[in-house]
């Protein structure tokens, strides 16, 4: 799919793509999701623009995520797409070339669209195609700020029920809960880290003037404190990761202490049984008119006694 945009007073104009005729020389901004072949030849066309394949978008050598050729600058750079079950960092390129910007991906990514809304509305200083760049960089940090938020007040919520005693069939969903958020956590570390590394390349190209020079370090200092961010994240998952465990082994070890307490206490009656149960011919207390009251009641004396020990040195 191809979207293009024309810049009118600050503002994203679309132009509608049915045809290779449709890129006229006005756009300034062509977007590519996942773009047929024959999107692509359009593109060939119109501006003698080559695109990098999708497999392309995902070298991970510096060298292949940030270099110019005679097709123009390219970038790299993972956004994350957030959802609730699965998240994952999506490889978005950008192509400089002629003052004209290109962008593809594989699939549709939250970051873009809320870009296009607020550049439709001019709610964003557009001037040329870096400052959308630029935007659309600005754009990825506040929407990692706000997974982050949301990471945040999922893990106070964990904590609430972690540190308030959770019953033992909730440990389960705990532990599948955390390990969800520091995944997010994680993948908002790396697309932060990704952007700083291309964002520091950016500047030392040259390529900006002062105002979008300043405009770039602005959002490399965001991105170095929602870095922090995730630190601090890390470390608080850490600790209730290490205290559902902890949780998870004392309530094993009450567990086991029942089943040992509970061999213990039976232990004596066991003897007590087995002793009388020998059948042996000459044993006093099988003719006994009372042995059998004395047997059980010898048993229920053993088992009383560690009982009644137990309780008082408070094992119980």
């Amino acid at each position: 799919m191809l979207m293009a945009f024309t810049l009118n007073k600050g503002y994203l104009e679309q132009v509608a793509i049915n045809a290779a005729a449709d890129l006229v020389k006005e756009v300034i901004w062509v977007d590519a999701i996942a773009p047929s072949d024959e999107e692509r030849e359009w593109l060939r066309v119109a501006y003698q623009q080559e695109l990098p394949t999708i497999d392309d978008l995902y070298e991970i050598e510096a060298t292949s995520r940030f270099y110019e050729t005679e097709n123009g600058l390219h970038i790299s750079s993972y956004f994350l797409n957030y959802a609730d079950e699965n998240s994952e960092n999506i490889s978005a390129a950008f192509v400089f070339n002629s003052e004209r910007l290109f962008t593809l991906r594989e699939e549709e990514l939250a970051a873009f669209r809320l870009f296009r809304l607020r550049a439709r509305k001019g709610l964003i200083n557009l001037t040329n195609s870096k400052s959308i760049m630029l935007g659309l960089f600005e754009t990825k940090v506040e929407n990692l700020a706000d997974i982050l938020e949301r990471v945040a007040a999922e893990l106070e919520e964990t904590s609430r029920q972690v540190l308030g005693n959770a019953e033992q069939d909730d440990m389960e969903s705990l532990l599948t809960s955390i390990a969800r958020q520091e995944d997010v956590n994680g993948k908002v570390r790396i697309s932060m880290m990704d952007l700083q590394r291309m964002l520091y390349l950016l500047l030392r190209s040259g390529i900006l003037n002062a105002e979008q020079s300043e405009r770039l370090r602005d959002i490399i200092r965001d991105s170095e404190s929602l870095i922090a961010s995730t630190s601090f994240l890390f470390d608080k998952i850490k600790f209730l990761l290490d205290t559902t465990l902890g949780f998870i082994n004392v309530n094993q070890n009450k567990i086991i202490k029942i089943f040992s307490v509970a061999a213990v206490i039976f232990l004596p009656p066991t003897m007590v049984a087995s002793v009388y149960g020998m059948n042996f011919k000459f044993m006093p207390e099988l003719e006994w008119q009372l042995g059998y009251p004395w047997a059980l009641g010898l048993m229920l004396l053993s088992a009383a006694a560690p009982f009644w020990y137990f309780k008082r040195r408070h094992w119980l």
